[in-house]
């Protein structure tokens, strides 16, 4: 998919596409704020479903007179996954665009990079899909600039390894992996965690996100039966395996990572998805009462479900929007203050009911994944 140029984003968004103006003092001029996702390359198709969630918060937030009386201009750039472009993509939403804060990024290796120099600005990051522990783990522990409203990969390869021994009783487990920071750390995790449920690791085997051709690795693999697999990458390269795998008759309980959510992941895998099981943050059955109105609205506006994409688009842009409102002024810092410890009894739409943005010392959220399980082409909690 070729490169979207920041016109032609602007564009998409109902933005101005025109250069920007001198930012002026009066009330009636836009209030800006960034956000940066990968809207092409390898993981556009997460991209594109998250900057749904972003653009619902602004609808529903300007809707309602916006913030400080100002209406909400939401500025996107596209990363591409990339952590030179993503580094470039920060400084020129907070030099030229002059963000309070920013809604971003997908890749983990993008989202860290990135947060280091808006940390230097006193600007905050709200992660735009990056679960990898690595973003927050650089964080000083009491003081983060990068926030994540959900657990963190840990957590989530906790919570999947876990079902794979004692909810799918699987104990024999083969890991398929890709060599982002994403990948690797989901890949130890349920490493660790499947050994002390009882289970045990008969593989393990990495490849680079992107690649087309997992034939070899997967013949390799069901010579040696495994009674699950576990796929911890990018949801375009988690429907090739599956579908590959199908193709080499290789039958086991798939079991993936959170990237793998997504209506899209379901269409490109095909018919090799039924029965695939994901850690979830957020479906449209959700039992959270705030989630489940969101996913009413959602769509009603969109004709389509809200999923863990959507969700934590709309979680992240919704809580900074809250926090700045909360700090009196577009202020970074004084928005970063009230994130830390001034959130806590504002409700977000993933997790189990009563979830809050209450972030622990290293920025993130902590609540148990949902398990969900696609049967006849729809993904459906395991609860």
């Amino acid at each position: 998919m070729a490169a979207l140029s920041r016109r032609h984003m602007l564009s998409i968004l109902g933005a101005s596409v025109a250069a920007p103006a001198i930012v002026r003092a009066q009330s009636s001029e836009p209030l800006k704020i960034g956000g940066m996702l990968p809207l092409s390359g390898p993981a556009s198709i997460e991209g594109r479903q998250i900057i749904l969630g972003l653009q619902f918060a602004v609808e529903e937030i300007n809707a309602k007179g916006g913030v400080f009386g100002r209406r909400i201009e939401l500025v996107m750039e596209d990363d591409e996954s990339n952590s030179t472009k993503g580094v470039t993509a920060v400084r020129r939403l907070i030099e030229r665009e002059k963000v309070p804060f920013i809604v971003g990024t997908y890749a983990t290796g993008v989202a860290a990079a990135a947060s280091k120099v808006s940390a230097e600005y006193k600007i905050p990051m709200l992660s735009g899909g990056s679960t990898g522990a690595l973003a927050t783990d650089q964080n000083t522990p009491g003081d983060p600039w990068f926030f994540r409203s959900w657990p963190d990969s840990n957590a989530q390869g906790e919570d999947t390894a876990k079902a794979i021994v004692e909810k799918f009783k699987k104990t024999k487990v083969a890991i398929i992996h890709d060599n982002t920071n994403y990948g690797v750390t989901l890949a130890e995790q349920v490493t660790r965690v499947v050994g002390t449920a009882g289970g045990s690791i008969v593989s393990r085997d990495s490849y680079n996100a992107g690649e087309q051709d997992f034939s070899s690795m997967l013949t390799k693999l069901r010579t040696q039966r495994p009674e699950a697999v576990y796929i911890g990458g990018w949801a375009g390269d988690g429907a090739n395996i599956l579908r590959q795998a199908a193709e080499i008759g290789l039958r086991a309980q798939f079991v993936g990572s959170g990237s793998m959510l997504s209506d899209d992941f379901i269409r490109l895998a095909g018919p090799a998805s039924e029965g695939f099981a994901v850690a979830s943050l957020y479906e449209a059955s959700t039992p959270n009462p705030v989630g489940k109105a969101f996913g009413e609205r959602f769509r009603a506006k969109h004709n389509q479900d809200a999923n863990t994409f959507s969700s934590l688009g709309f979680d992240s842009t919704t809580i900074a929007l809250e926090a700045m409102r909360r700090a009196g002024k577009p202020d970074g810092a004084e928005i970063q203050k009230v994130l830390k410890s001034g959130m806590k009894d504002f409700p977000i739409v993933q997790g189990p009911a009563g979830t809050t943005a209450s972030f622990n010392a290293k920025g993130s959220v902590d609540f148990p994944n949902f398990i969900a399980v696609i049967k006849d082409g729809k993904r459906r909690l395991d609860i």
